[in-house]
């Protein structure tokens, strides 16, 4: 049995956040239903942001924040539409939703309009600023909220060179990760007080909290942004090799730092007065930082990796995007898949952040979109409409 066998979601939300909060519970086993708006979910029409191909049949760059989901559409300004969904939720144990609050009240669908009828429902929310504050109904994305207001994306660049450059989803799918935990929490909650609660997690927290040591860092003086000269230490910082590629030396703790020097050829570093110590270490970090420059520029990135690993000396080497997938270690870890649309487009996938005794990562389901309101009449049926009803209602356009 999956964790949340059992359990039925119904998600409302669009983009990122929310989405990949139900795609989660559904790897978990819950029977995720995504309620769309007859235009859909706005993220069906943005592969370009990742350059992935979108056909009649394949759409991968939705399909990563929606697999193994039901999808229904239904009209939500129609009195029907609002009817199916008080529908679906009456049997539902979690509905999950990134409007705002603005847009949720009209149709009754807050958690304050929702506990007395439902009282056993977890109503989970994404936000972009919380739920108090003069910001509240401030729209916001994870570039705005999570990388800009938080400090990651002026203080993360280096010294004297533009703000970085985010990759789309990190703070989504950072309030997705948190999300599905507090879910989790609030059904055991559920089970013991046989009440439901609510449940949310905004951009801004997700980023307040992942970035909690820059906070502190920022909060005792450091001057930031920073280069690799005004590192922590020079045994904590990244080094290029004489292919141009780069390497991240962890030397944390100090008491390795004399075999280290003596690894890399250059035992007199550790004898020498200005890094003899830890408080000198620290001191001169810059100076021995171009000392090591010099040092790791002799040799490829390769050369160095074998001599570290072959000492048990932590470091790693900065891969590529384009590298992960086929990264050996991930790989046998089932972290990310290969899967082929049945159009003959090809993608990979990355499976979700948790791995279960219970679930076998290696045969983890893969059911991709498919068209807007592809379950429509199926969920329908379950809750009570007749086939004639259900053409009614389409023809009407209150479902899709």
């Amino acid at each position: 049995m999956k964790p949340m066998e059992n359990i039925r979601v119904v998600e409302l939300s669009t983009m990122l956040a929310g989405p990949m909060t139900a795609r989660i519970l559904a790897e978990w086993g819950a029977d995720v239903i995504k309620v769309e708006s007859v235009n859909g979910d706005a993220w069906r029409k943005q592969a370009g942001t990742t350059l992935s191909p979108c056909t009649k049949d394949a759409n991968p760059n939705f399909d990563v924040q929606n697999m193994n989901k039901r999808f229904v559409c239904l009209n939500l300004r129609t009195e029907a539409g609002r009817d199916a969904i008080m529908r679906l939720l009456s049997g539902a144990d979690i509905f999950i939703t990134n409007y705002r609050v603005q847009a949720l009240e009209p149709m009754g669908l807050t958690y304050e309009q929702l506990k007395k009828s439902f009282p056993r429902l977890i109503h989970a929310s994404v936000l972009g600023y919380g739920s108090e504050g003069p910001e509240s109904s401030r729209p916001g994305y994870d570039y705005t909220v999570f990388f800009a207001r938080t400090g990651l994306m002026a203080d993360l660049a280096p010294a004297g060179g533009p703000p970085l450059i985010p990759v789309g989803g990190i703070g989504d799918h950072s309030v997705a990760v948190a999300l599905s935990g507090g879910i989790a929490a609030a059904l055991y909650q559920r089970s013991v007080t046989g009440e439901g609660d609510k449940v949310d997690v905004s951009l801004l927290q997700a980023g307040t909290f992942i970035n909690c040591t820059g906070i502190l860092n920022g909060f005792n003086g450091r001057k930031l942004p920073r280069d690799r000269y005004d590192c922590g230490h020079a045994g904590s910082n990244t080094y290029q090799g004489a292919d141009g590629e780069w390497f991240y030396l962890a030397i944390i703790d100090y008491r390795r730092f004399p075999e280290f020097c003596q690894v890399i050829g250059m035992p007199e570093i550790a004898a020498d007065p200005r890094f003899s110590t830890s408080e000198a270490y620290y001191e001169n970090r810059s100076e021995l930082t171009r000392i090591l420059d010099k040092k790791f520029a002799e040799q490829p990135v390769s050369y160095w990796h074998e001599l570290l690993d072959a000492h048990d000396l932590p470091h790693e080497v900065l891969h590529h995007f384009k590298d992960v997938p086929y990264d050996p270690q991930v790989q046998a870890n089932h972290y990310t898949y290969f899967y082929e649309y049945s159009d003959g487009t090809k993608t990979v996938f990355s499976n979700g952040p948790v791995h279960f005794g219970s679930i076998d990562p290696s045969a983890i389901p893969c059911r991709t979109s498919g068209s807007i309101g592809r379950d429509t009449d199926e969920v329908l049926k379950e809750i009570g409409y007749t086939q004639e009803q259900i053409n009614a209602m389409r023809r009407s356009e209150e479902i899709k």
